[in-house]
């Protein structure tokens, strides 16, 4: 829906400003607090939309036409005073200033974004639910211990019958819920529904079994409302990596092979089978027991697999008939539970942050790079799977990778002028001014074709 698009679109730009603006108020505030003059703080590059000053202020407060960075003018950086300021004081200039607090100054931007991405994670896991898969939880390969916070599921009437079946077991069918092994695939978290999976393809008046094994991985479009298990299965081809001993004891014996040599998705295509070819599932159930691991369930209970009661056939080129439908699973943490998750969650952003870098220098490396446009492409999947949790936790990403970003020593970002202000102090010379605006325009022009180019590539993959 459009007004869906015009809401993510608002999301993104609210986020980028709030940090652009942060950003900019620590190098304010750190200048205003060593006594630099400050002509003008603004959000933005290009024509002014508006601009404010207080009444004995000296710093006019702005917002620009384009929101994609923003700067604070100050007395003393490279360029005349602005036309309607009268030139201030000497011993106001940026350049008059000790360089520890010139540093101060340039550093100040990046600590408040590295401080704000801690805040927003927090905020995330702390104010807002947590959804998570039809699954018991990634298996600690050294404990086995499987942290258990599915509490049911819905099903359909087949499988409800199929399970009260059972009555060995001792278990009704609201005790049940379908367990999806979490399988740890690179940087990926892949909830596997059946590792040993077949296409039966028409064969004249009969069906036959094909060649190719797939592996089926639960993949919903949105964890925030109740869907079919139909709709939520993507299959891979299986690949014959060695998989650790507690996942073979739930029957997985291959792992999907997510993507090929060249870092494109393997992911079948359902339109090159027919109406009517189908797959049988076999579905994990397990009994509810929390703490439990998956050596102990496997033990007491063994698993129930439903085995030719989950039949699907494809449709136009959906799967349908499925007898199994998913709720909403979601916790909110306590005060406790909030801070344990954020001390998981801020490291694996930092730690994305690093290998985001770090992968720019790799073959193919540019790809990785994404704009506002990319951006704003991947807010529905990121709110589909874990609403505002995620938002947050995207916004602190985001805020931690521009602090990192800015400390690169290039030119034009703030590294480069940390840098050449401590140059300045270890050999106690100035750097040319002529030498450094050479090298600021620069910057600026590379970093400016950069971010067209991330433009068009972000576009492209939206068309292509």
């Amino acid at each position: 829906m459009w007004y869906q698009t015009l809401g993510y679109i608002a999301i993104v730009l609210v986020i980028l400003l709030v940090l652009i603006a942060i950003h900019e108020a620590g190098h304010l505030a750190m200048a205003k607090l060593f006594k630099v003059y400050c002509f003008e703080y603004s959000i933005g590059f290009g024509p002014k939309l508006f601009k404010v000053k207080r009444k004995n202020g000296e710093t006019y407060f702005a917002l620009r036409a384009i929101p994609l960075g923003g700067f604070v003018s100050m007395y003393g950086e490279p360029g005349v005073v602005p036309e309607g300021f009268e030139e201030p004081p000497a011993e106001r200039s940026l350049e008059a200033v000790h360089k520890g607090k010139k540093i101060a100054v340039l550093l100040a931007g990046v600590t408040l974004n590295f401080i704000l991405g801690m805040v927003l994670v927090y905020i995330g896991d702390a104010a807002f639910p947590v959804y998570y898969y039809a699954r018991s939880g990634i298996v600690d390969e050294t404990t086995g211990q499987m942290a258990s916070v599915t509490l049911d599921s819905t099903y359909g009437p087949e499988l409800k019958s199929y399970i009260e079946g059972q009555a060995e077991t001792g278990y009704q069918a609201s005790e049940y819920y379908v367990h999806l092994v979490s399988a740890q695939i690179g940087d990926y978290t892949i909830p596997v529904i059946d590792s040993e999976v077949y296409f039966y393809v028409k064969d004249g008046a009969t069906y036959k079994q094909g060649d190719v094994r797939y592996v089926a991985v639960y993949n919903p479009s949105s964890l925030l409302e109740t869907h079919s298990l139909a709709s939520s299965i993507d299959l891979y081809p299986a690949s014959e990596e060695a998989v650790p001993a507690m996942y073979q004891d739930v029957g997985l014996t291959a792992l999907p092979k997510l993507f090929d040599a060249d870092n494109q998705s393997t992911k079948l295509d359902l339109r090159r089978y027919s109406d009517g070819e189908y797959i049988d599932l076999d579905v994990t159930l397990l009994p509810i027991h929390k703490g439990d691991t998956l050596k102990t369930q496997y033990d007491q209970h063994r698993l129930v697999a439903s085995g030719e009661l989950l039949r699907y056939t494809i449709k136009d080129s959906k799967f349908t008939n499925s007898q199994i439908d998913l709720e909403v699973i979601s916790h909110h943490n306590s005060f406790s539970e909030g801070w344990q998750m954020w001390a998981s969650d801020f490291p694996t952003a930092c730690t994305a942050v690093v290998k985001g870098f770090v992968s720019l220098f790799s073959p193919g490396g540019f790809k990785n790079l994404s704009g506002i446009v990319g951006i704003t492409a991947a807010m529905p999947q990121i709110t589909a799977s874990g609403g505002a949790r995620l938002v947050f936790f995207y916004a602190g990403l985001i805020s931690v990778n521009l602090a990192f970003f800015n400390l690169l020593p290039f030119p034009g970002l703030d590294g480069w002028q940390i840098l050449v202000t401590i140059i300045e102090g270890a050999t106690r010379k100035k750097v040319p001014e002529k030498a450094k605006t050479i090298a600021t325009l620069i910057g600026f022009g590379l970093l400016i074709i950069l971010s067209v180019a991330v433009l068009v590539k972000d576009v492209l993959a939206l068309i292509v």
